[in-house]
């Protein structure tokens, strides 16, 4: 009968493994310590027992190791005693002086004419050896059986309800039952990777328990640059009405990998999409130095230029014609991260973790889980709006982020990018013209429109440039381009091929972005659904009909009276006038019954007299 028990560490053709299944039939099975999906059926005469591996040196306290080491000293000198004589006495010096027995230091020079090592000294582990498992073979089965068949499942169950089961089989076989810390060990001793997929997932076990190996590398500034999106834990405030909470905005941010410098920074409302990807690369190609003064801020932000490549997930927002249309107008390649391989974008990940963090330093922080939040009321909490949130993520990229120390570099990344600006080729520029033009109509998104009389009309909207007029009227639709963040203004290319800004007409223009004045326009239309106005709605058009109804009611009765009136003047019309022969006699009145008329006797006899 084999000594093999499930959970025991094995040798196998040269290969460490682990028991799985106790021996049946002369074989036992396997697993790979090395790759869990690894399983074989080796034959018992072939398995040996795996030996102890021993603790690391450094793991070993002192004062044992000085106790080996002077054990092994004794054992060089005794051995290295030229007479028999001497090597007595060498053996009694040396007892007396480490308290031990001869016998002791007998078995020690052995032991060092066999490997000279005060490591080959120490002992192996006392007590029971390791895997050695004390439960009856019954009860083991239960166990294994309960483990995979009501634990190992997606649902999750707590092991303390697996345990109950166990032992209310075992107690019913009329075996003894385990105890938890017996039960819990068993399931600690299963397959770790193994038991996270089962329990969570393949994907989840993957990303926690298998090994990540790679990354994205770059040694010039601009030469990689990753872009992604994140929902920010913050609830912003409208501009027009600070009491009216919005939402939480979308951040897009575009980190170079060579340098750590944050490139680009895009934040809006509208959930991500290629237009975010768009309007963040279009700050990145651009210099910074309008938006900073643009949101009240100074610093230094020197980060612009076309880079060589951008890294991308797999998400369909960085999979449109349009931005790898403009991309590839500029010379820029466009790399997608591997499937299934999430850790090469861990430099925009970690930056987006770092901001996110600070978010929470803001009124109406939403955390990152319903857990952590507590009983915070972050819609109410609420303060900033778009804009205010704009500047206080652009301040904390400019004047906090940039020049601190980054633990990966060594130094801030605004040091880093001026090293690596002083020492390589002159960056990459826009071509001429473009900033004044060619960016907007390339990246920014468009619709098709008409130039009418009023203007172009979008948003509800109408927007209006000197030099339109020759095309008022000739039905042709053109491309408008607009900017999501600020829709109080349009771009489209004039008659003369010179790109025109058109401004909104109205007097009432703010600089809201598209998702703002959409959902000023939902405020509006709840506004028109209050009940006290329904109410007073629906009392108005119930008048109204009651008014129409008795209107036309009364026409109808007036209608009526005039056509009797008329037909009586005609009929009197008709008829000749009347004289006195003609007048007819005046009526006798004649009475219905004469009650003096003596009654008629009837000859009427009664049924059967």
């Amino acid at each position: 009968m084999s000594n093999f028990q499930k959970g025991n560490d094995v040798i196998y053709q040269g290969l460490r493994m682990r028991v799985m299944d106790p021996a049946y039939n002369g074989a036992v099975t396997l697993m790979d310590l090395q790759d869990s999906s690894v399983l074989c059926r080796a034959p018992v005469g072939e398995v040996a027992l795996a030996p102890h591996v021993p603790k690391p040196l450094a793991q070993i306290d002192l004062l044992k190791w000085n106790e080996l080491e002077s054990m092994a000293n004794a054992a060089r000198a005794i051995i290295k005693a030229p007479t028999l004589e001497e090597r007595q006495k060498t053996y009694t010096s040396y007892a007396l002086q480490l308290g031990c027995s001869k016998r002791t230091l007998q078995r020690v020079v052995k032991q060092i004419k066999r490997v000279d090592s005060v490591d080959a000294l120490r002992g192996g582990v006392c007590g029971r050896p390791i895997g050695m498992r004390m439960l009856s073979p019954a009860v083991e089965e239960i166990i294994a059986r309960q483990l995979a068949e009501n634990w190992l499942v997606p649902n999750q169950p707590n092991l303390s309800d697996i345990i109950d089961q166990i032992q209310s089989e075992c107690r019913t076989q009329g075996l003894r039952a385990p105890l938890d810390t017996t039960v819990r060990k068993r399931a600690a001793a299963l397959d770790a990777y193994r038991t996270m997929a089962l329990r969570k997932g393949a994907k989840k076990a993957k990303y926690t328990l298998k090994a990540m190996v790679g990354h994205i590398e770059a040694a010039l500034a601009l030469e990689t640059v990753q872009i992604d999106h994140t929902l920010a834990d913050l609830i912003l405030v409208s501009e027009d009405n600070r009491a009216i909470p919005i939402g939480r905005p979308w951040i897009t941010l575009a980190i170079d990998v060579a340098t750590r410098m944050v490139v680009g920074v895009y934040i809006t409302f509208e959930p991500p999409s290629a237009v975010s990807v768009a309007m963040c690369l279009l700050n990145a190609l651009l210099p910074k130095e309008a938006f900073v003064a643009s949101l009240g801020l100074t610093g230094r932000w020197p980060v612009f230029g076309v880079m060589r490549c951008i890294h991308l997930d797999n998400g369909r927002d960085f999979h449109s014609d349009a931005l790898q249309r403009g991309c590839s107008n500029l010379g820029i390649d466009i790399q997608y991260r591997p499937v299934g391989s999430p850790h090469y974008g861990g430099m925009i990940e970690r930056l987006i973790g770092t901001f996110m963090g600070r978010c929470r330093l803001l009124p109406g922080a939403t955390q990152n889980n319903i857990v952590n939040r507590g009983d915070y009321d972050a819609e109410a909490k609420a303060v900033m709006t778009l804009t205010e949130f704009k500047a206080f993520l652009v301040n904390e990229i400019v004047n906090v982020y940039h020049t601190q120390e980054h633990r990966t570099l060594g130094v801030p990344p605004l040091v880093k990018w001026d090293e690596l600006q002083s020492c390589q080729e002159e960056q990459r520029i826009l071509p001429a013209g473009w900033e004044q033009w060619m960016l907007p109509t390339a990246f920014y998104p468009f619709e098709m429109r008409r130039v009418r009389r009023t203007g172009i009309q979008m948003f509800r909207r109408f927007y209006w440039a000197e030099g339109l007029e020759e095309w008022v009227g000739d039905g042709i639709e053109r491309p408008v381009s607009y900017d999501p963040g600020d829709v109080s203004k349009v771009i489209i290319e004039g008659p003369n091929g010179i790109p025109l800004v058109a401004y909104d007409t109205r007097g009432d223009v703010n600089h809201l972005s598209l998702y703002e004045r959409r959902n000023a326009r939902k405020q509006q239309k709840l506004l028109g659904h209050d009940p006290e106005l329904l109410a007073q709605q629906d009392a108005g058009l119930t008048k109204r009909q009651s008014l129409t109804k008795n209107a036309t009611k009364d026409t109808k009765k007036e209608h009526r009276q005039a056509a009797i009136a008329r037909g009586q003047k005609q009929r009197s019309a008709d008829v000749p006038a009347s004289s006195d022969a003609q007048k007819p006699a005046p009526a006798v009145s004649v009475p219905l019954f004469n009650f003096d008329t003596p009654v008629n006797q009837l000859n009427v006899r009664r049924k059967g007299s």
